[in-house]
């Protein structure tokens, strides 16, 4: 599968990044060529928002959105 993800830690507002999410996708539908998804991963740290999108610069302006311009600050 193509794209780029990323992480998010179990205890970061999962409602907020899900709103997030589906609103980023929503405004650029037009422009999607790739996959855009979003699921609740399970671990023995607990659950964790695990999104990808089709491509870095994607990536980068949802994060910028939630203000998190570096990946790195999503992981556990």
């Amino acid at each position: 599968m193509s794209g780029i993800e990323t992480r998010f830690a179990a205890e970061d507002d999962a409602e907020q990044i899900r709103a997030a999410f589906y609103g980023f996708v929503g405004r650029h539908a037009d422009v999607v060529d790739g996959p855009a998804h979003i699921r609740t991963e399970f671990d023995v740290r607990g659950a964790h928002l695990l999104v990808r999108l089709w491509s870095a610069e994607a990536m980068d302006a949802f994060l910028h959105g939630l203000g998190r311009p570096d990946r790195r600050l999503c992981y556990e």
